[in-house]
């Protein structure tokens, strides 16, 4: 009997340890500038920006929108890309009000737009996402776009 529980109190604080409940939610950020072509360092950013889920932003061409905010998974590796935070983002063609694709990025993390949303035409000038962070207590998101200008 005592083994048991041994095995079942080790197990319990191993996953306190793993789990979402300690999350730190981040601060609102104080740079967000919109559609607004800037250099950081040698990347080109085509802007910074705090959505809402359901919300969206556009340039004229592309619309991004918040599809989802993902709460992360206790999966027992911190390094999974599901045991952090994660935003589902869309882009639609705003001439044709048509979904182009939608990818998810994960927390202080991001990827080209090379994977799933290969079919982001060269024309919208836009590469990839970078998410600065995520408050899902709030439920926003702060993020960047890479690409060409």
């Amino acid at each position: 009997m005592t083994k048991v529980l041994l095995v079942a109190l080790s197990i319990s604080i191993w996953l306190q340890g793993c789990c979402p409940g300690r999350r730190t939610e981040p601060n609102y950020p104080t740079d967000v500038s919109g559609w607004r072509d800037t250099k950081e360092g040698t990347t080109k950013l085509r802007g910074s920006f705090v959505l809402k889920k359901g919300e969206q932003t556009d340039n004229g061409k592309l619309q991004i929108t918040v599809s989802d905010l993902l709460s992360p998974e206790c999966t027992g590796d911190a390094g999974d890309f599901a045991a952090r935070a994660r935003v589902k983002l869309k882009f639609s063609r705003l001439s044709e009000k048509q979904a182009i694709c939608s990818e998810v990025f994960p927390e202080t993390g991001g990827g080209e737009l090379v994977g799933g949303c290969a079919g982001i035409p060269s024309e919208f000038g836009v590469f990839g996402v970078s998410v600065r962070a995520i408050n899902l207590k709030e439920g926003w998101v702060s993020f960047v776009l890479t690409g060409d200008y």
